[in-house]
């Protein structure tokens, strides 16, 4: 008789296949927090995509270290099935209602949201309206001043001066 050394037994095999669902039972409920914060942060597809990336390479780790754990490194067809299956029966039941539940709880914070921060963007547009207005009087005066200090060269009365001026009654005199 031969003696099969890394032959696995059917309670071992059932036990792996056992574990390999409540696995992606797990991972079924890791992926609903990657959407959860989707839901919460946006809806844009580039954050899908960034999330859904983090979420595969996360997987990846995740089942290599479970099959070193629990099959010794070996990659076997029932335990990547169970972990399918597992996921599957997550997302058609638990799933479901975490999902609907953190919609309708993300939806009440942001209503909660909009509610407390409307009195404060009102606020806010209307102290910008102000500044606007101010800044359009500061460009109106400020072209107003740049026509009046242009110079002028009869402003210069200190070296013009007109012949009888009461300020300048002496200095007549000595015209040139």
């Amino acid at each position: 008789m031969t003696d099969y050394i890394y032959s696995l037994s059917l309670a071992s095999q059932t036990k792996g296949f056992l574990f390999s669902l409540g696995f992606g039972f797990l991972m079924g409920a890791v992926y609903d927090i990657f959407r959860i914060v989707r839901i919460g942060i946006s809806r844009g597809k580039k954050l899908q995509i960034v999330l859904d990336i983090l979420y595969c390479i996360l997987l990846a780790f995740l089942t290599f270290i479970f099959f070193i754990t629990i099959n010794e490194g070996e990659i076997r067809i029932y335990l990547l099935l169970g972990e399918a299956v597992g996921f599957m029966a997550y997302g058609l039941s638990l799933g479901v209602i975490v999902i609907a539940f953190a919609e309708t709880f993300i939806g009440w914070i942001k209503a909660g949201f909009k509610l407390i921060f409307k009195p404060i963007r009102k606020l806010l547009w209307k102290i910008k309206q102000f500044l606007n207005k101010g800044n359009k009087r500061n460009k109106k005066l400020k072209n107003k001043w740049k026509i009046l200090l242009k110079p002028n060269k009869h402003l210069l009365y200190n070296l013009f001066v007109k012949k009888g001026n009461p300020v300048n009654k002496n200095l007549d005199e000595k015209e040139v």
